[in-house]
């Protein structure tokens, strides 16, 4: 039997208590991104201008670039899922909890990745007869994918499926999250782009309100996913 949920309203407060009291979860984000954006800047020279495509190291120097952002990708989602579901399960955060949810989660997080880029790819060929309503749907079902995956220790197809049956069982506050996530992220890149003209210090401040923004959304997410799942009468794997 379904249990009622926290509203919406108070996940996204809370939320923002979590964040105030825990900005080390940005932390990660930003040495993450930090490391990949240097290993990427050496790199890639090599791969671009004539050499592109016609020598054995430009394709390896490619397949580099490629790895280097993947792992960046499932690194940054484990530490920064892994240190919101712990804020939200003891109140504080720790940079151990994304350093435990990347040692026992980081395959999940993989294989999750790997099918999302091949749904991604499906709701991409049928965005055109949908008028684009496939990707829409895709980003809403998959909204929890990652949480399901890292607080709930989900293998990484089946956390899509996780994702997919909150999403279509908890219609309402989903898709609020998903519309408001959305606006969110969207302001917060502008204003981040804006201040990023700022001499000197203008990406740094720019930056770091791009990953305070991320954090907030994970945050939010995994808030919400914690909800509706104990909504639905299953207890998440604690972190």
């Amino acid at each position: 039997m379904e249990s009622p949920a926290p509203s919406v309203e108070n996940v996204f407060s809370r939320s923002w208590e979590l964040l105030s009291k825990n900005w080390i979860i940005i932390i990660p984000g930003l040495v993450i991104g930090i490391v990949v954006g240097i290993i990427d800047y050496f790199v890639t020279p090599h791969v671009s201008g004539d050499m592109y495509g016609t020598t054995p190291w430009s394709a390896s120097a490619g397949i580099l670039v490629f790895l280097v952002n993947l792992a960046g990708l499932i690194a940054a989602q484990c530490y920064t899922t892994g240190m919101a579901g712990a804020a939200w399960m003891r109140g504080t955060a720790q940079l151990s909890d994304g350093a435990l949810a990347f040692e026992r989660d980081a395959g999940n997080v993989f294989v999750a990745i790997v099918g999302l880029v091949i749904a991604l790819v499906i709701a991409g060929i049928l965005a055109i007869p949908t008028l684009g309503i496939s990707l829409l749907l895709y980003f809403y079902f998959f909204i929890y994918t990652f949480p399901a995956a890292i607080i709930g220790e989900r293998p990484g197809i089946a956390a899509l499926g996780d994702s997919f049956r909150i999403a279509a069982r908890r219609v309402a506050p989903t898709l609020i999250v998903t519309v408001l996530i959305c606006a969110i992220f969207v302001i917060g890149r502008i204003i981040a782009g804006v201040l990023s003209f700022v001499p000197f210090i203008g990406p740094i401040i720019s930056a770091i309100l791009v990953e305070a923004v991320l954090a907030y959304i994970a945050l939010v997410v995994v808030g919400e996913y914690l909800a509706l799942r104990a909504a639905l009468g299953k207890t998440p794997t604690a972190v």
